[in-house]
C-alpha cells in the first residue's frame, strides 16, 4: 500500500482519476475528497486542463498530418501546446515520449552577459535538454529551441542567417510586424525546429524596441548581411534607429 501524504501532489490524482492506484490507496483518497474541498478543485483543474490539451491536439492533428515537407530549411517539430495550458504530469510524460521536445529551461536559469536583450539556445538530448553556449558545434538533425530575454523592450522579432546564406524568421511565426514581447528570465518560442545541413554556420539575430516595428526591413538587412558573408557569419545588422540587436551562433559541423 502506498504512503499518502498529507499533501496529495497532481501525480497522485491524475493516478485516482485514471483507476491507477490500488484499491485501499483510491479509498483513501476518495475519503479525503469527501472531507477536502481544495483537494476536490484541485481534481477538477486537473481533469479540465486534459481536456483542454486534448481538444488542443485534435485541432492540429488534421493540419499536421496533411502538411507536406517544403523548401524551407527547418522542418517544424510539435511543441503547439500553448505556455498558458497548465497540463498534468501524466499528460505531459505523454508528450515527452511522442514529440520528445526540447524542454524549458530550468527556473533558475539567466542568460549570461549585460542587462540588454539577449538569447538564449537550447539542443534537445537523449535525457531532456541543454543549454549551449555561444559558437557551440551543432549539426544537421539537432533539435534546437530558441529563447530571449526582453529585458524590458516591449516589441521584437528573431531571425537567423545559415551558411548558405538563407534567412529565416523565427518569431513572429507569422505576420509583418514585430511582435508584443513576454516578460521572463527566459522566454522560449512555441515550436522547437531541426536544422538541417546548411553548412559552416547558423546565426540567429533577437531585434529589439520600444514601438512595434516592421518585419520586412530586419529581413533584407539580414540578406543583405548574408550576400557579403558567406564563409564566416556576419557582424550585426545594418537596423533602423531605435532598435537593438543580440545575436548567437551556431558552428555547423558534419556528424563523423
Amino acid at each position: 500500500m502506498t504512503h499518502i501524504p498529507d499533501h496529495i501532489p497532481d501525480l497522485l490524482l491524475e493516478r485516482f482519476r485514471l483507476h491507477e492506484l490500488p484499491p485501499a490507496d483510491a479509498a483513501r483518497i476518495a475519503e479525503r475528497l469527501g472531507r477536502d474541498a481544495r483537494l476536490r478543485e484541485r481534481l477538477t483543474a486537473i481533469e479540465q486542463s486534459d481536456v483542454v490539451l486534448h481538444e488542443h491536439i485534435a485541432r492540429m492533428t488534421p493540419r499536421l498530418a496533411g502538411r507536406q515537407p517544403g523548401p524551407d530549411r527547418w522542418r517544424r517539430m510539435l511543441w503547439t501546446i500553448p505556455a498558458v495550458v497548465v497540463v498534468s504530469s501524466v499528460a505531459i510524460a505523454i508528450v515527452l515520449r511522442t514529440d520528445r521536445p526540447v524542454a524549458a529551461p530550468a527556473s533558475g536559469d539567466r542568460v549570461k552577459g549585460n542587462s540588454g536583450p539577449a538569447l538564449a539556445l537550447y539542443r534537445r538530448t537523449a535525457d531532456g535538454s541543454e543549454r549551449l553556449a555561444d559558437g557551440a558545434v551543432a549539426h544537421a538533425g539537432d533539435l534546437i529551441r530558441v529563447g530571449y530575454r526582453a529585458a524590458g523592450r516591449p516589441y521584437g522579432l528573431i531571425v537567423s542567417i545559415d551558411g548558405a546564406g538563407s534567412v529565416t524568421v523565427h518569431l513572429p511565426p507569422s505576420g509583418d510586424r514585430a511582435v508584443a514581447l513576454k516578460t521572463g528570465a527566459i522566454v522560449l518560442l512555441d515550436q522547437a525546429y531541426e536544422l538541417d545541413a546548411a553548412p559552416r554556420w547558423e546565426r540567429f539575430y533577437f531585434i529589439a524596441g520600444d514601438t512595434a516595428f516592421d518585419v520586412a526591413a530586419v529581413v533584407q538587412a539580414a540578406r543583405d548581411a548574408a550576400r557579403t558573408h558567406t564563409e564566416s557569419p556576419p557582424g550585426g545588422l545594418t537596423l533602423p534607429r531605435g532598435l537593438e540587436q543580440a545575436s548567437f551562433t551556431l558552428q555547423k559541423e558534419s556528424r563523423p
